[in-house]
């Protein structure tokens, strides 16, 4: 089916209007709105899940529209990560995992709110209802619906890279950092937040995830254990 033009003038303004907060610090206005970056990317990215789904383009669909966030999400990390900081370390680290993590909440919300709006019920198209509420798309290749494998494992690697990009920099500003194990060992458990979505998305079945979670944790917790150094006696 041919996308109308419509909306196709209308997703290509909400990029611009991405593409804008992005690179918001070539304007040299001297504030800091390009780290709205992160929740802008929101628009184009569920616009065109709204498109592919009316249009019923499942080969690519919902999680496809995720996939083009993630990459949004992407660039922006690389923005503030690795070119802003190239000479300044990872001072904007725990910034950029921040504002990631305000993103992702607002995205649940959204996955929430739109396809139970009035006339956006095909938003439900290609995804699983979790806990009744959050519509998220289809990770499984096993599951009826499902986008093109190679859709898939694209949006697998592609999470899985944009959280080690983040998780990172912001461990990397605990190097040569005394500690004990405990701390070490709640570190581990806040860290495995991420991990655990992690192994949601790489589990070939949903009773193996918690395996897959404890070997990200055991393997963190060792490189946590390389990393930092213990209290002096």
């Amino acid at each position: 089916m041919a996308i109308p033009i419509t909306q196709i003038v209308l997703l290509i303004s909400f990029s611009l209007i991405y593409l804008v907060f992005l690179c918001y610090d070539l304007f040299k206005r001297g504030d800091n709105y390009g780290s709205f970056a992160y929740i802008v990317a929101l628009l184009p990215a569920n616009y065109l899940w709204h498109v592919l789904t009316f249009n019923n383009l499942s080969d690519f669909g919902a999680l496809g529209a995720m996939l083009v966030l993630c990459i949004l999400w992407f660039l922006a990390v690389i923005r503030d990560i690795i070119v802003k900081d190239r000479e300044h370390g990872f001072k904007d680290a725990d910034d950029v995992a921040l504002m990631l993590i305000v993103s992702i909440i607002i995205n649940l919300i959204l996955s929430a709110v739109l396809p139970a709006l009035p006339g956006l019920t095909h938003m439900e198209l290609g995804t699983n209802a979790i806990l009744k509420f959050f519509f998220l798309p289809i990770f499984n290749e096993v599951d009826p619906g499902h986008a093109l494998i190679g859709v898939i494992l694209t949006y697998k690697i592609l999470v899985s890279l944009l959280t080690i990009s983040v998780i990172v920099p912001v461990v990397m500003d605990l190097k040569d950092m005394e500690t004990n194990i405990m701390a070490l060992v709640i570190i581990t458990l806040i860290f495995g937040i991420p991990f655990a979505f992690l192994a949601f998305l790489w589990a070939p079945a949903a009773e193996t995830i918690w395996v897959f979670l404890f070997l990200f944790m055991v393997l963190f917790f060792i490189f946590m254990l390389m990393l930092t150094r213990g209290k002096a006696k």
